[in-house]
């Protein structure tokens, strides 16, 4: 599998990269971090241009990130609203969700693009939460920067020893899968949690 990917990689070039980033920013379970990572092998490897790599990374995290935010921003309520009452999430505990969202925003949309599921979702729930986009963007921007630079570089310097790595990736887009799946739903289970909790704390304070 690895063979095949370097190989398709380095005939269509960073377009590839372009298009996996984009989709996995949008919010897909798709392997694009990995897709970068053999990128910057192949850059290593004078097989790919290392600043082709990087823009098309950073460009596509951008965009893939805003369309997510847009979908957020415009079904993300409805979406909750309609359907989070049947795993407890009432509208009140909605909205305290959202605000905690907008209070810690900025490091989180900062640091997502390094954390699995967040990387996926970060732009739907800010979205959701309706951050302001001009926030969302700056942030996104700048830790897409972040990340496109850390995994491009990283991987054009380690060379081999990423190759390896990758080597051993042949399930790498079923294990995405499996744990977006997984995760996403342990985060709704722990958002449920925390709106339920803060709930019993209201019910016992003294009227």
């Amino acid at each position: 599998m690895l063979d095949s990917l370097m190989s398709f990689l380095a005939e269509h070039g960073v377009w590839v990269v372009f298009v996996g980033i984009f989709l996995e920013s949008s919010g897909l379970p798709f392997p694009g971090e990995s897709l970068l990572i053999a990128a910057g092998v192949l850059a290593g490897q004078n097989r790919l241009d290392i600043f082709g790599v990087f823009l098309a990374a950073w460009t596509a995290g951008v965009l893939g990130d805003n369309v997510g935010y847009a979908i957020g921003y415009r079904y993300g309520r409805p979406f909750v609203y309609r359907y989070g009452a049947r795993v407890g999430l009432a509208r009140s505990k909605v909205a305290r969700i959202e605000k905690r969202l907008l209070e810690r925003g900025p490091p989180i949309v900062l640091i997502a693009r390094f954390v699995l599921i967040l990387r996926q979702l970060c732009g739907f729930l800010a979205g959701t939460a309706h951050m302001p986009w001009w926030q969302f963007s700056f942030y996104n921007a700048l830790g897409a920067a972040l990340w496109a630079g850390v995994y491009t570089g990283g991987a054009f310097v380690l060379g081999a020893a990423v190759e390896r790595y990758l080597s051993a990736g042949t399930w790498v887009f079923a294990a995405v899968a499996i744990v977006f799946v997984v995760a996403s739903g342990m985060t709704v289970y722990g958002f449920v949690r925390e709106g339920n909790a803060e709930d019993d704390e209201e019910g016992e304070r003294p009227a």
